[in-house]
């Protein structure tokens, strides 16, 4: 069993996204354990499995989409059906309307993951949607469930094509964190540089394709029924802002760009990304300990003036 040595260095760091940057400050916390790899811990996937699996999932995907949108068309036009329009009969029916709809919509998210979640924090944040979505639907923002390692497993082998064994000392099997499209894991390299290891969920890409196909077909069938429906434009935006999202060596070229934008700065630092251990699917960077920038609690505690460090 592995031990890492903590490190107490006061300083801020920056991770970089596809679609942004993000901040947080290293604090002291006990190192969690290690276990070193084991030769047999897996066995490579293909392409072709991960092709199978996702279109399998994305017919069960579809379908439940299917019957959720459907749902919400027969609620709206059976609910609001003979009520005067602008009266506050119809402005209150409305209301609860929108609400239940963005109820199953949010379940939809949920039974659905992957896409389906990042699409649910996608309306959420749009501005013309009626609150009860965006307030029902912002619960998706913190909610991500992570692939079991074995899976895992298969994408690391997949992409960096060899044994999890041959690229890293030791690989903890626990997620550290975990997302609508990927999950990060503490790993330790061969020469000893801690890293944080995030991989991308297995067949997204294929999955991508199906989904955004579901998902462009049942905007167009709502827009049928609802000719003042105006938000079919949100499913193009939302293709190319994941397609982006899914190139990690975009994401990590991004993370390079910012530390030349703060190399004169010496209180940001970027974590260094190790290219030989990255690809589309896979992001190998330093590891750093710290915390949200939104963490409040965290800032104050350690004597940082929140207003300042946003400015």
């Amino acid at each position: 069993m592995l031990k890492f040595p903590a490190k107490t260095k006061a300083t801020l760091y920056l991770l970089t996204l596809s679609t942004g940057v993000t901040a947080a400050i290293t604090f002291r916390s006990p190192v969690p354990k290690i276990l070193p790899l084991s030769e047999d811990s897996q066995l490579p996937s293909t392409k072709f499995s991960q092709k199978f699996k996702a279109g399998f999932s994305g017919i069960r995907r579809s379908s439940r989409a299917v019957y959720t949108i459907g749902s919400n068309v027969v609620d709206y036009k059976y609910s609001l059906h003979g009520v005067p329009v602008g009266s506050d009969e119809y402005l209150h029916t409305l209301s609860e309307v929108h609400l239940r709809s963005a109820k199953r919509l949010l379940k939809l998210c949920e039974g659905n993951r992957g896409f389906y979640v990042k699409a649910g924090q996608f309306i959420a944040a749009l501005r013309p949607v009626p609150k009860e979505y965006s307030s029902t639907l912002s619960s998706l923002q913190d909610q991500a469930v992570p692939s079991p390692f074995k899976e895992i497993k298969e994408v690391l082998i997949s992409s960096l094509e060899k044994d999890v064994s041959e690229s890293f000392l030791s690989f903890d099997e626990q997620p550290i964190a975990a997302a609508s499209i990927a999950q990060v894991h503490r790993a330790q390299m061969k020469d000893g540089q801690e890293v944080a290891v995030k991989v991308q969920y297995p067949g997204l890409e294929h999955q991508m394709k199906v989904d955004i196909t579901a998902m462009s077909f049942l905007s167009k069938t709502v827009a049928w029924f609802f000719p003042e429906y105006r938000f079919d434009w949100a499913v193009s935006e939302f293709a190319e802002a994941i397609s982006l999202e899914l190139d990690f060596v975009q994401e990590a070229r991004n993370s390079e760009r910012t530390a030349r934008n703060f190399e004169n700065n010496n209180m940001v630092r970027v974590p260094v990304v190790f290219w030989e251990l990255t690809s589309r699917q896979v992001l190998t960077m330093q590891f750093c300990r710290g915390c949200k920038v939104d963490d409040l609690e965290f800032l104050k505690e350690k004597g940082i003036n929140p207003v300042k460090f946003i400015l």
